[in-house]
């Protein structure tokens, strides 16, 4: 027997006896969603003996379902089924030598009348006295698919600033993303593989969305508590083509407690990914704010990174160079920003947390002249610190290190090794780190004339819940809150210092973004890199891109990558990270030029970009190939169009998508590129139904603004 909840949207139906989902149904394209039977219950559960400090979780899965049942719909139409299960949960996969535990579960799922997407909530009571649960996935659900084929789907997946991967079912089984560092797939037991990252952090957002030409699947978390959050994506591989999607959270339900997971929502439409990122959107936008950043920061669009002090036992520069530094950055480049790292004691990546000028590098004071140079000189500096690890090697790891670091289910400690050097990740939820953090970034602000903080790690590595009942963190999964605090306190300590003052991140999360001006992003282009999930679902958050000759290349595929990363920067409006060291030598003049005249396009661009909203590539109606288009919505009503060709192909085009007349909008284009003038030139186009086919010159990046009647174009 199955309980079914439906709408003229989608149908959702349940075994009434296991709880089993065995029906998600699009109304909308008639496809299917449960492909295949997998025989899995919508939770899943991690237990730990009650009153142990140090013992493994078991794995435990609910037992039958009690009660089942479907409301009658309220004043809005909207209705609700509940299931109830009672009393046990039987252990998964032998863990726990068939331990159970006495609990109640309800579940309900909430369909509006004229919607396409359900609200699932999970409510759990714990009645044993033997177990406390500290782990939680739900909803948990495998055997999804979309269409009649599985390798035609596509997911988007926010693991940094996003992914897109095309068919996922293979390539997460695939022995490429089996070694994808912290973020790799898992083969599981009983054949299958796992994806999973935490939020907020490795992953940026707690949404996913996986869709084909005629049909899409959104799976997102809208807990408004945002705690520390899995996002788990299974699949049976090519042998068994399906897909699975949970969310895992954690938190210590003792004896007697009652948890709510938070709503999850799952929709079924007939839109690409753009859908979800909407969805979103719109419901993080009431609980989170946009920033305010200082206005001279909205001119910005590129910074002379730093790294070149001190690294291990060889010194490039030091604090008496930092004018001279400033200077050619600004000369060469036009670069006003300034990012210092690598100038704490030992070097880069070493005796974190002390953050004290290494004195092999000159003395404080000569680090504050420098500093001061530069502000004099029109500039301003950012500093790095490190907001996440310890060094094990440090002279107060034993009596601080130890004491501040996270610790897991058994106390052990949560290690990295960045180059030679181990370190253990501190808990930025316990009270005593978070101040570390903040004094030592208003005193680089107050004693060394700082106008940025960078806080390294922040919105990047992965977090983790920690179970050190010394520290002053309420539960085992404040992770993020954690962070904010950091965040929330610091940011007006250093505009209370420096009104000009701001933050940045390694990364990004979208609860972080309200605090910082740039987030420094990457992930790894073998693994579906895709920024424009991030910068779509948050346009005015601003990413910093790495646009330096990549280290494991060299020649032709040097500089064909660096092309690519320069395009694409510029066509999300990320503010170049640029190495000047890196780009010295007779060797590199080729890559030099090429990013010198990018460099003049990108300046050309800003003033549209800051007043501008990224639109992806929507209302482009076709582009020849080997474009790639960016959309941005100006505030004045005009669209501004950026353009990569990198292949330098002759008579390529693009057609924009048009609601005034066509005609009229031929008289209103405006365009510049990097091989010639980047100012604003008149661009002949054609006038076709309901769109305008604009030509592309063959130079690698280039732009085109279609104006509004009546707005002047800056020349």
């Amino acid at each position: 027997m199955v309980i079914t909840i439906d709408n003229g949207y989608l149908s959702i139906s349940f075994d009434e006896r296991t709880g089993e989902l065995v029906s998600l149904l699009n109304r909308l394209t008639g496809d299917e969603a449960v492909k295949h039977k997998t025989a899995q219950p919508l939770f899943k559960l991690y237990a730990r003996e009650r009153g142990v400090k140090e013992g493994e979780r078991t794995a435990l899965l609910p037992g039958a379902v009690r009660s089942a049942a479907v409301g009658e719909a309220d004043a809005g139409g909207a209705r609700k089924l509940t299931l109830e299960l009672e009393d046990a949960a039987v252990a998964d996969d032998g863990d726990g030598a068939g331990a159970s535990l006495r609990l109640m579960a309800r579940i309900t799922v909430e369909l509006a009348a004229d919607s396409s997407e359900s609200v699932w909530t999970l409510e759990l009571e714990n009645r044993d006295a033997g177990y406390d649960i500290v782990e939680v996935l739900f909803p948990y659900v495998r055997g999804l698919g979309l269409g009649d084929r599985w390798d035609d789907d596509t997911l988007v997946y926010p693991h940094h600033a996003g992914e897109k991967t095309d068919n996922p079912v293979a390539q997460y089984a695939s022995e490429k993303y089996r070694k994808f560092w912290r973020a790799e797939s898992v083969a599981e037991p009983d054949g299958t593989y796992s994806r999973e990252i935490n939020y907020c952090g490795l992953a940026s957002m707690t949404w996913m969305y996986l869709y084909d030409r005629e049909h899409g699947l959104y799976f997102g978390s809208h807990d408004e508590r945002f705690p520390l959050t899995g996002l788990r994506v299974e699949t049976g591989g090519p042998e068994q083509p399906w897909m699975g999607f949970a969310f895992r959270k954690y938190t210590v339900i003792r004896e007697g407690r009652t948890w709510s997971s938070g709503p999850a929502v799952i929709a079924l439409t007939d839109r690409d990914w753009h859908w979800g990122a909407k969805r979103y959107r719109q419901w993080i936008d009431r609980h989170i704010d946009m920033p305010a950043h200082p206005e001279f920061l909205s001119r910005e669009y590129v910074l002379n990174q730093c790294y070149n002090f001190k690294r291990g036992d060889d010194i490039a520069s030091r604090f008496a160079d930092i004018p001279a530094m400033f200077q050619a950055g600004r000369e060469q480049y036009g670069m006003n920003h300034m990012f210092i790292a690598s100038w704490n004691r030992k070097g880069f990546d070493r005796d974190y947390p002390e953050y004290q000028p290494d004195m092999e590098l000159g003395t404080p004071w000569e680090l504050y002249e420098g500093v001061r140079a530069v502000n004099d000189g029109g500039g301003f500096v950012t500093f790095y610190i490190n907001a996440r690890i310890f060094d094990k090697d440090h002279d107060f790891f034993p009596t601080l290190g130890t004491k501040w670091a996270i610790k897991d289910h058994n106390q052990a400690f949560m290690n990295e090794t960045y180059g030679p050097v181990e370190f253990t990740v501190s808990c930025p939820s316990h009270d005593e780190w978070q101040q570390y953090i903040v004094d030592t970034a208003r005193w680089m602000v107050r004693s060394y004339g700082a106008t940025g903080i960078y806080l390294d790690q922040l919105g990047s590595a992965d977090p983790y819940p920690c179970y050190d009942a010394d520290h002053s963190h309420g539960d085992i999964g404040e992770f993020n809150t954690g962070y904010l605090h950091v965040l929330r306190e610091l940011l007006p300590e250093v505009r209370r210092l420096n009104p000009d003052g701001f933050l940045m991140i390694e990364n990004c999360g979208d609860i972080y973004g309200s605090y910082v001006w740039g987030n420094l992003t990457w992930n790894g282009e073998r693994y579906d890199e895709f920024f424009n999930m991030y910068k779509y679902t948050f346009p005015e958050y601003v990413q910093v891109n790495m646009v330096n000759p990549r280290r494991e290349l060299e020649g032709e595929a040097q500089e064909t990558k660096l092309r690519w990363d320069i395009a694409r920067a510029t066509l999300i409006g990320s503010v170049f990270w640029i190495g000047m060291y890196r780009f010295a030598g007779e060797g590199n003049a080729g890559m030099r030029r090429f990013l010198e005249r990018s460099l003049a396009l990108r300046a050309e661009l800003q003033p549209y970009i800051a007043q501008g909203v990224y639109a992806d590539a929507e209302g482009v109606r076709a582009a020849a190939e080997g474009l790639d288009v960016a959309r941005w919505r100006l505030a004045d009503g005009s669209d501004l169009y950026i353009v990569s060709n990198l292949d330098g192909r002759e008579g390529a085009y693009f057609e924009a998508e048009l609601t005034d007349d066509a005609h009229a909008a031929m008289e209103m284009v405006w365009g510049g590129d990097m091989d010639g003038d980047t100012r604003p030139q008149p661009v002949a186009c054609t006038a076709l139904d309901g769109a305008l086919r604009v030509p592309v010159p063959p130079a690698a990046i280039s732009y085109r603004l279609v104006r509004r009647r009546g707005e002047e174009v800056r020349q």
